[in-house]
């Protein structure tokens, strides 16, 4: 077995400077649309990209935002045992009321962006980073 740490697809801050990213650098990164969020000045530790909750599960931190294009109540209940910061919702899917319902009952702020997962997850992992993301507005698939 080899001595080298498998990585994991969460990707935690790491900055020099004591700047910590808000709900807002999540939504200005990406040019999402808010569907629900009490504070958007709540930090942000991270990212995590997936459609699979198992995985979230795996390779999420607290405090971390999940990119997903699965819009159903799965993805808020593993945010919430995830103690995840947000959820956006990729590739522009709506959403459903129930979802809507429990995010506010659980009080997981949801977001939805028209950008692809990957797409979304590059930008708010370049934000995170400290980098601003580069290429323009890209393409919205």
């Amino acid at each position: 077995m080899s001595d080298t740490v498998q990585e994991r697809a969460a990707v935690p801050v790491r900055r020099s400077d004591p700047v910590s990213a808000t709900l807002a650098d999540v939504r200005a990164a990406i040019g999402a649309d808010v569907i629900w969020c009490p504070d958007l000045t709540a930090p942000v530790t991270g990212v995590v990209a997936a459609d699979l909750m198992s995985d979230v599960l795996v390779d999420a931190r607290p405090g971390n935002v999940l990119v997903t294009g699965l819009a159903n109540v799965q993805t808020i209940r593993t945010a919430v045992i995830a103690d995840l910061a947000a959820v956006v919702f990729a590739r522009g899917k709506a959403v459903p009321p129930a979802v809507l319902e429990l995010a506010r009952e659980a009080k997981v702020p949801v977001f939805m962006s028209q950008r692809s997962l990957f797409e979304a997850a590059g930008r708010l992992y370049a934000t995170l980073a400290g980098r601003p993301a580069e290429g323009g507005e890209g393409r919205h698939t």
